[in-house]
């Protein structure tokens, strides 16, 4: 190659060089010029914008041209309290608070050409790791109708942006703590290690109207695994395996939920101080489909499509050794979703392949007796606690379930929602079962073992207000023989006479008795208010069972007859054995003398 050109080369490269050293001092310059300039007004902006009651500290912003993007170490949000509480005396203060921080941001593949041209921000990914927020929600605090109205995001923002774009946010390994306050009590719920994924984040000056987008997103998902709660009584552990929600179909889905004691069901009542129930709670999932998020986060009011909960297990253990002190008035289911303290509308519950069981020690008992279901379906239409003509004024209740695993049982409830209509109704059938597999909790905790008998058919009605209850029962059954048990050891031992008694005197062998019509029950029972609605709606079918197999009132006054003659005739039998005994003492003293 010539001298001459060689050189006009090495100028060329030199001059090239030379220029991009110069415009990247210059880019740089400015960028790190612009990163105090961005922070400022950033800072500036939270200031003004929240009329001082937050202010906003960061590290260093970074911004990186040639590569697009922009990186800020240690942003933090903070509330100014002096300032709110200001507020909160002219009636001017939000009800929620906020205190937001993290370990960085980072927004990759920004167009920063769109941005100096046209106040436009577009961004491919918007990464958040390790963000804290807590939301402190004041119930008591209420807006005035002369409180100007919120500024939207746009508007917060217009002064900087006339429009932002982000194909993606991914916001990791989060922490939230929200406080709600109501009057002097606060309650709290912490969840952590979530993860947040956003598609197509767009704010500008429509954005807010468009209804197919959830906080300005086409489909925000959240993730929470292991998430874990302990009761405000500290007597039970609440947990879920994995917690998913989608905007776009809103939904979310529980996987693995558990709501277990935290001591065992034979000493939770002591640890608790009082006779109560031990509950334990197991589902393999819950879906939730049709969830209406802004009334629920913004209002807190819960609207939901459509629930369905797969194989629930719910178990009951109560020890009535332990000396009762709740004697407050127990309130009836729907009599408890008037006293939440949010509107709950649910379209419609599915309970699918659950099972139930319950178990109870009797008094001065050792032993639980127990009564499960198996294969339990139910269906709930409108659960709601909403007052209106638009909506039905009835929440109804059908499920389906084997008792005892073998007996077809079917109930229907038909509960008011209106709590000045005190009438609501529950009827139910069961179809044939042998009545022995009732044993097991009639052994515990009636001392009485079925040799034989079995249910043809059993249906009933009951009508009840909250005081009392009208039972109607057809109960068919055929066969029926008892065994009555000893109290000390559990087995028949010395109760011979006594049952033979009770199966020829007391009850009756069948319904209908041959040549007679069946027996047909009409009974009342008033309510037990300290007792739960389950104690009222079992005693309410129990009162209309005695009589249907031969226990009538009459026959009732008999047996505590028979019971006073057979204690007298037991404490006669066992004085005579102990002066048998003290003769026989007696005379062998003699004989040894």
């Amino acid at each position: 190659m010539p001298e001459k050109k060689r050189k006009t080369l090495y100028w060329l490269a030199g001059i090239i060089v030379f220029i991009l050293l110069t415009m990247g001092s210059i880019v740089i310059f400015y960028a790190y010029h612009y990163e105090h300039i961005l922070k400022t007004k950033l800072q500036k902006e939270v200031f003004e914008k929240s009329k001082g009651l937050y202010r906003l500290e960061m590290d260093r912003v970074i911004i990186r041209p040639f590569i697009g993007k922009i990186k800020i170490n240690q942003p933090r949000l903070l509330p100014d309290t002096n300032r709110y509480n200001q507020l909160k005396e002219l009636s001017l203060a939000p009800p929620s608070l906020y205190t937001a921080s993290c370990k960085t941001i980072q927004l990759s593949n920004v167009n920063l050409w769109d941005y100096f041209k046209y106040k436009k921000l577009s961004i491919r990914l918007l990464l958040i790791e390790q963000p804290k927020l807590v939301l402190v929600k004041d119930l008591n605090i209420q807006l005035t109708k002369t409180t100007k109205p919120i500024e939207n995001l746009y508007q917060m923002i217009a002064s900087l942006f006339k429009a932002t774009q982000l194909r993606a946010i991914k916001i990791i390994d989060g922490d939230f703590t929200y406080n709600r306050k109501t009057q002097n009590k606060t309650t709290s719920i912490h969840i952590n290690k979530f993860t947040i994924e956003a598609d197509d984040f767009l704010v500008d000056s429509v954005s807010e109207m468009d209804t197919t987008r959830f906080f300005y997103c086409k489909n925000i998902q959240v993730q929470v695994a292991d998430y874990n709660y302990l009761t405000p009584n500290n007597r039970y552990s609440f947990s879920i395996g994995q917690f998913n929600l989608s905007t776009s179909d809103s939904s979310i889905t529980l996987v693995n939920v558990n709501l277990t004691p935290r001591f065992k069901k034979e000493v939770f009542a002591q640890k608790a101080g009082e006779q109560t129930d031990c509950f334990t709670l197991t589902t393999d999932s819950v879906y939730l489909k049709g969830v209406q998020l802004r009334t629920l986060l913004f209002d807190e009011r819960i609207r939901v499509k459509n629930i369905e909960i797969i194989k629930p297990q719910f178990e009951s253990y109560r020890d009535k050794n332990v000396k009762r002190k709740n004697f407050k008035e127990k309130l009836l289911f729907h009599q408890m979703l008037q006293q939440l303290p949010h509107e709950v509308l649910i379209a419609n519950l599915k309970i699918k392949n659950g099972y139930i069981n319950y178990e109870e020690v009797p008094e001065k008992g050792k032993q639980a007796g127990a009564i499960y279901f198996t294969n339990l379906y139910a269906d709930f239409t409108n659960i709601n606690n909403i007052i209106s003509t638009s909506i039905p004024k009835n929440i109804n209740i059908n499920a389906q379930a084997f008792l005892m695993g073998s007996g077809d049982l079917h109930v229907k409830f038909i509960l008011p929602v209106n709590p000045s209509e005190k009438t609501f109704k529950v009827n139910g059938s069961l179809k044939a079962m042998d009545i022995d597999r009732m044993n097991t909790a009639l052994e515990k905790l009636a001392y009485i073992r079925v040799r034989t008998g079995r249910v043809n058919q059993l249906n009933f009605d009951i009508t009840a207000t909250p005081d009392v209850s009208k039972t109607h029962l057809k109960f068919l059954y055929s066969n029926l023989e008892l065994q009555l048990l000893n109290k000390q050891t559990g087995t028949t031992e010395r109760q011979g006479l006594a049952s033979t008694l009770v199966n020829a005197l007391i009850i009756d062998e069948s319904n209908p008795i041959a040549g007679l019509p069946p027996r047909i029950i009409n009974v009342s029972y008033h309510r037990d208010k300290t007792r739960s609605v389950f104690n009222f709606l079992w005693k309410s079918l129990f009162m209309a069972i005695k009589p249907a197999v031969g226990v009538t009132a009459k026959k009732e006054i008999k047996i505590a007859d028979l019971k006073t003659k057979f204690e007298a005739y037991k404490n006669k039998s066992k004085r005579k054995r102990e002066a048998r005994k003290l003769q026989q003492e007696l005379e062998k003293q003699s004989n040894r003398k």
